[in-house]
């Protein structure tokens, strides 16, 4: 009875147990709880070195995933070992010690709520309607060679529709210069579209056993592609994708708008001139880190070195930015503004409005929590009126939808900004705050507008503080210098507004706060005195004699916001010559200008046609002009006098006699209490 038993197991072996099919099929089925068909000839192993041999096999998929079957493959050999199948029969990974299928084809589905076709056999507990770090249903192998094969990947919990074209070998059976796998995937992940073409030296290591994922070893790997418009290449090697993916090597990637590249990711990074980056990219168990050696945003040239934890909930970067210069315009979309100047997109705003309208991105700022410090040398407004910002410090946190910007800070022109702001997406509209303080700014340094064209060339940096501070020192003390600024003066003061909207110009309009500026140490360019008070005898002396900056007694402008209105509790500049007042109002809900600037003359003048002169229209086009009564008026009296006692009694409603012992308009007595005008002193009639 033993022999013939042990003849009938030597046939069976060398026969290939022909019996067994059917079996073997209802066997498989039964585990797969799919149909199970094996076609062809089949020669199956039992004894020595197990393994099934098949000259078609094809597994069914469940009929609710629409798919024409989960796996089609021709010329299949499947080898294991009875340990390895008792171990996945008690729970652990399914190891096999080869594969091999000269023609594949898969088709892989899973739906929004987590099922997937490629779930095999009965399922306890349903699965995760999103991924989730841990085991994974697909087994591990020791030698798997695909001649040929295409696999079709649609699955909703990662928004993707892919096609997968592979081809290669491996293991010790199949080593050589050759072997490794090449690939590509065509479709779309995320809403994106998808090219890319893919090499890896093995993918043994990569489907390795996710209990023993740590000790992975290495696979060369490269990837090379577009996604949407933006190019990718990933030069390195990687370990373990199906348990605790490892991943490090070169990355570049190159596209429109840094937001194209953190959708897929998940992350929230703001719309973006187009960008280049290069540097050093690690993967290790879901933490991500980004060290880059060039970063080009626009005009922008930047540094970092930042850390993604794609595990926790919600996401987390965290790390540091540098760099050399950041540019404003780069920054335009993040503001509401268009991504080539900062200003407001044509699409997104209204006819004639200079502030941006475009809504921001607000359900972004929840899909991840952010802790970055920045530390920027110079921050460029894109204009040669402004001199940049240096030094840029700041601490960007993001949290639970609240992004702050903490501990800001900069220097220019000899002074220096601080203060916060902080935007939070949770209220319905956003509510936004800043505070910011500034001290000693040396305003011809930084405002290079305020230079006549002759003094431009002339025009020291931003940076040369001491030159500056001579200059003006200069300016206070007399004598002939000519102007090399309308307005100089070492800036001082502080804000603290309040806004609400979505967009730009929705939190400008609703501001609420108070405004105060300072102007310490200045001077203010004779001619443009003269100009603003209309006293054409002296302007007409001054451009005989040439422009000379006359020293500030003070210059100070307290203004309040209600509701995006901007009005003057008190405004006003004053040197030996005149005293200017400003009262009006600002609007920034509809962007309208009413000023009226009003100048009190110190000493006397033979032709005067002193009346206020007038800003109106809206910020994106001022209007300057006079009241036209006053002037009208005072026409009209001296023709009306030199009609009636000769022409030299026309001069007489011209004269001006001024008022040189005026008090000082920047502290007046009234400063102290809570009802204090922002009319000037009434002029008393001459």
């Amino acid at each position: 009875m033993l022999g013939l038993l042990a003849a009938m197991v030597v046939v069976g072996e060398v026969a290939g147990w022909p019996f067994l099919r059917q079996p073997l099929e209802r066997a498989m089925a039964r585990g797969a709880q799919v149909p199970v068909q094996l076609q062809g000839a089949v020669k199956l192993r039992l004894i020595w070195r197990p393994r099934l041999e098949v000259e078609h096999l094809r597994i069914a998929s469940d009929p609710r995933f629409e798919a024409p079957h989960l796996l089609d493959a021709q010329r299949v050999t499947l080898a294991w070992r009875w340990g390895d199948v008792w171990r996945w029969r008690r729970g652990g990974t399914l190891h096999l010690q080869a594969l091999r299928a000269d023609v594949l084809d898969a088709h892989l589905v899973r739906t929004a709520d987590g099922a997937a076709n490629w779930q095999l056999g009965a399922q306890e507990t349903p699965p995760p309607a999103v991924d989730a770090p841990g085991r994974s249903a697909l087994p591990s192998f020791g030698n798997l060679t695909v001649g040929q094969g295409q696999i079709a990947w649609v699955d909703a919990v990662q928004d993707a529709d892919v096609a997968v074209q592979v081809r290669g070998s491996e293991g010790r059976a199949a080593s050589g210069p050759g072997t490794g796998y090449q690939a590509s995937l065509t479709g779309r992940y995320r809403a994106l579209p998808l090219k890319l073409a893919v090499r890896a030296g093995s993918t043994l290591p990569l489907l390795q056993d996710p209990d023993t994922a740590s000790d992975a070893p290495w696979v060369p790997v490269r990837i090379e592609g577009t996604v949407a418009a933006t190019r990718v290449l990933y030069d390195g090697q990687a370990a373990s994708l199906l348990g605790m993916p490892r991943m490090q090597g070169t990355v570049e990637v190159a596209g429109p708008s840094l937001a194209d590249v953190a959708r897929p990711l998940g992350l929230t990074l703001p719309q973006t001139p187009p960008f280049d980056l290069r540097g050093e990219l690690r993967q290790d168990a879901g933490v991500w880190r980004l060290k880059t050696t060039r970063a080009h945003i626009g005009s922008s040239r930047l540094q970092g070195d930042l850390q993604y934890e794609q595990r926790t909930e919600p996401p987390r970067l965290s790390g540091t930015l540098t760099g050399p210069k950041l540019a404003l315009a780069d920054l335009g979309p993040a503001i509401g503004g268009d991504r080539k100047t900062g200003a407001a997109a044509p699409a997104d705003t209204s006819a004639g409005r200079a502030l941006p309208q475009r809504r921001f991105n607000l359900p972004s700022l929840k899909a991840m929590d952010a802790d970055v410090q920045m530390a920027i040398q110079e921050l460029d407004f894109g204009t040669q009126a402004m001199a940049p910002l240096r030094q840029l410090k700041t601490r960007v946190f993001l949290d639970e939808g609240v992004l702050r910007l903490e501990s800001l800070q900069a220097d220019v022109s000899g002074g220096q900004f601080k203060g916060m702001t902080s935007l939070d997406s949770n209220a319905s509209p956003a509510k936004w705050e800043a505070r910011l303080a500034f001290e000693g700014i040396d305003m011809a340094g930084w405002i290079r507008g305020l230079r006549p064209d002759s003094a431009e060339g002339k025009a020291p940096p931003a940076t040369a503080t001491t030159a500056l501070k001579r200059e003006r020192q200069a300016a206070r003390q007399g004598g002939e210098q000519p102007v090399q600024a309308y307005l100089t003066g070492e800036l001082f003061g502080n804000l603290h507004l309040r806004g609400a909207g979505n967009s730009t110009a929705d939190i400008l309009g609703s501001a609420d706060g108070p405004l105060q500026l300072r102007l310490r140490e200045g001077t203010l360019s004779h001619l443009v005195t003269e100009a603003m008070g209309i006293d054409l005898a002296q302007a007409l002396q001054v451009v005989i004699t040439g422009d000379r900056p006359l020293p500030l007694r003070c210059a100070r402008f307290d203004l309040v916001a209600r509701d995006g209105v901007v009005r003057p509790s008190l405004a006003v500049i004053d040197n030996r010559d005149s005293t200017v007042w400003t009262t009006g109002q600002v609007s920034l809900r509809d962007e309208s200008l009413n000023l009226h600037v009003v100048t009190r003359p110190k000493d006397w003048s033979l032709l005067s046609l002193r009346t206020p002169v007038t800003v109106t229209g809206t910020l994106s086009d001022p209007v300057v002009g006079i009241e036209p009564k006053r002037l009208a008026g005072r026409v009209l009296g001296a023709l009306a006098l030199g009609a009636a006692a000769g022409p030299a009694a026309a001069i007489l409603p011209l004269l001006e006699s001024g008022s040189a012992n005026a008090k000082d308009p920047c502290n007046p007595p009234a400063a102290a209490g809570s009802n204090r005008s922002a009319s000037p002193p009434t002029q008393k009639p001459r």
